[in-house]
């Protein structure tokens, strides 16, 4: 690890999902793709929904991320997101079956409401499934 650790906190509305330190961590924004490492200069970004990877020594944690925030500050980040799921957390299988549902549904959409709200959930599961299909 290097000597500067990123300080990384991963928060959901149900609490811390994780926190720890890292020497790198890699997400994309609404800008596009990032990486971080220690010591830079301070930002805030949209996170899109998408794999986000932390590596800490020889470890490299994934979760996937539900959209949210990203505020970088000097020694850390906090990330603020609907949902930050591990590939230990996922049921592909479950994942699967609500695809296959959200897909229908799209189908059907009447408005451009409900059309995005029903492409949101299909993007959701289908990062579901490829996450847990790595875990």
């Amino acid at each position: 690890m290097s000597e500067v650790a990123l300080k990384i906190r991963i928060i959901t509305p149900y609490g811390i999902e994780w926190e720890g330190d890292a020497d790198f961590i890699s997400f994309r924004s609404t800008e596009g793709e990032i990486g971080y490492l220690p010591e830079r200069a301070p930002a805030l970004m949209e996170l899109t929904v998408d794999v986000m990877k932390v590596r800490s020594g020889s470890n490299t944690l994934q979760f996937a991320v539900h959209g949210g925030y990203v505020l970088q500050e000097r020694e850390g980040l906090t990330i603020v997101t609907d949902a930050a799921e591990t590939p230990e957390e996922i049921s592909v299988e479950r994942a699967k079956q609500r695809l296959k549902r959200a897909e229908e549904l799209l189908q059907v959409s009447k408005s451009r409401r409900e059309r995005a709200r029903n492409e949101a959930k299909l993007q959701r599961h289908m990062l579901r499934i490829e996450i847990g299909s790595r875990g």
